[in-house]
């Protein structure tokens, strides 16, 4: 499984230099790949997967929609990333998203397995009231000061969710609190973080950031000290992993369907918002017509024909987009 995986990733990469169609798909196909890399890792390194069976599958992926969903509608307010060649057709566009968001937790699940042994909870009293005032005050304070609090979202999930755990009986998982485990947890962070970032660089359907305060020194698209968001961001995915594991027992058969329908009627509805704020191009799109220098101006900063035709007849001052989008798209044609 380990080889097939790698094998996946990498005739996926190949495949991608020659066509843009595959481009197109390469962040979802590699990743089907790292998955498969990683469930054969757990398996050769536990003799086991943590997600055994087809439910299992399904409600790590279905709750990893909910989770990065909530990033996803946060991020209106922070505009930190933006989306280049979405496909022009919303209900494609929305079940690519799902697929995309739906390995996030999947491959922190078979990371955290693979490498570390099961972390057992400790006996600690906690409370759920501070947990829950405290994400909440960090969330509040990164949409009411984007420009300067929005390190804050990327660690108000998991108060969050240690506080509507501490509601739940436990069973397999801890939470990084009950375990008292953190820097074992938080350092899958770094590496699956540059296998996300490495994976989407120059992809023909991939997102950049524009972080305040961090336009340079980037490593792929994200800034050098972003790569330290993914270390309390995998504190809060392993909170959600444990939350997950309490609340299976309350969601199946008919309350489970409709869990299902209502994290793809939310993601539906995240994914029209974000299409109208935070998407910059589409792909693929109708070249004809279009003069060489547009079509290359675009092709290097996927700014999309409209603005690479405007910048063109009238320069950069005819865009009237973030100043620092405007910022990373003179770099990017330089």
């Amino acid at each position: 499984m380990i080889f097939v995986g790698l094998a996946l990733i990498a005739g996926t990469l190949l495949a991608s230099r020659f066509s843009d169609s595959v481009d197109l798909f390469r962040f979802l196909l590699c990743w089907a790949g790292v998955l498969l890399a990683l469930h054969g890792l757990a398996r050769k390194r536990r003799g086991a997967s943590p997600l055994a069976t087809p439910a299992d599958w399904i409600a790590c992926a279905v709750a990893s929609v909910l989770f990065w969903d909530v990033f996803e509608l946060v991020d209106l307010r922070l505009r930190n990333w933006w989306y280049t060649g979405v496909s022009p057709d919303p209900l494609a566009s929305a079940v690519f998203g799902a697929i995309a968001f739906a390995t996030v937790l999947p491959a922190v699940r078979l990371g955290l397995f693979a490498l570390y042994p099961p972390l057992p909870a400790i006996a600690a009293r906690r409370r759920p009231a501070l947990l829950l005032a405290i994400g909440l005050l960090m969330l509040g304070l990164a949409l009411a000061f984007p420009r300067w609090a929005f390190p804050l979202a990327w660690l108000f999930l998991w108060p969050l969710c240690e506080a509507a755990c501490c509601l739940l009986p436990p069973r397999t998982l801890a939470t990084p609190l009950e375990s008292r485990v953190f820097v074992r947890a938080a350092l899958l962070g770094l590496p699956l973080g540059l296998i996300w970032e490495s994976l989407n660089w120059q992809c023909a359907r991939g997102w950049i950031y524009t972080v305040p305060h961090f336009e340079r020194w980037k490593l792929f698209e994200m800034p050098l000290p972003g790569y330290l968001g993914y270390l309390p961001f995998l504190l809060e995915a392993t909170a959600a992993l444990a939350l997950l594991d309490r609340l299976r027992p309350y969601l199946r058969g008919g309350r489970g369907a409709l869990a299902i329908a209502g994290v793809l009627l939310l993601h539906l509805g995240a994914d029209q918002l974000s299409r109208r704020q935070t998407v910059l191009s589409f792909a693929p799109y109708d070249a004809s017509g279009a003069a060489p220098e547009v079509l290359q101006l675009e092709r290097r900063t996927h700014m999309g024909l409209a603005r690479a035709q405007a910048v063109v007849e009238h320069g950069w001052s005819a865009l009237a987009d973030d100043p620092a989008l405007v910022r990373l798209w003179m770099a990017k044609a330089r």
